[in-house]
């Protein structure tokens, strides 16, 4: 009988705490308080996410730097836009999850970019 329980109370443990650490992911934001917070803050976003979540969120901070680019001319004369960054945006993506990154940068009608497996970025 104690053996039972013990095995029932302990599964309740483990599932109660994957379900914390789940929470816990889906709910890192964006610190926006410094460059480097949100650096770090992105950082911490990005770990235990599968591979094609990570491309669609780094493809969403990408596309949110580029808002305001007209053509690669923009790019190429604009060093901001040359290293986009978590960073760069951080005020614009202040206190966001991935989950909203990736919406805001999906509400953008000016900049069309999608990913082509591991080729890289195409425009459609």
């Amino acid at each position: 009988m104690w053996k039972h329980l013990a095995v029932v109370v302990l599964s309740m443990a483990m599932i109660a705490g994957c379900a914390a650490v789940a929470t816990q992911e889906a709910s890192v934001r964006i610190d926006s308080s410094s460059p480097q917070a949100a650096e770090a803050s992105y950082e911490t976003m990005m770990k235990g996410r599968s591979e094609a979540d990570r491309q669609k969120l780094a493809l969403a901070v990408l596309m949110i730097n580029m808002q305001g680019a007209k053509s690669a001319y923009d790019v190429v004369n604009n060093p901001d836009l040359q290293s986009p960054s978590i960073a760069r945006i951080r005020e614009k993506v202040a206190g966001m999850t991935a989950e909203q990154i990736i919406e805001l940068a999906a509400k953008n009608p000016s900049v069309h970019m999608e990913a082509t497996g591991k080729q890289g970025l195409t425009s459609p």
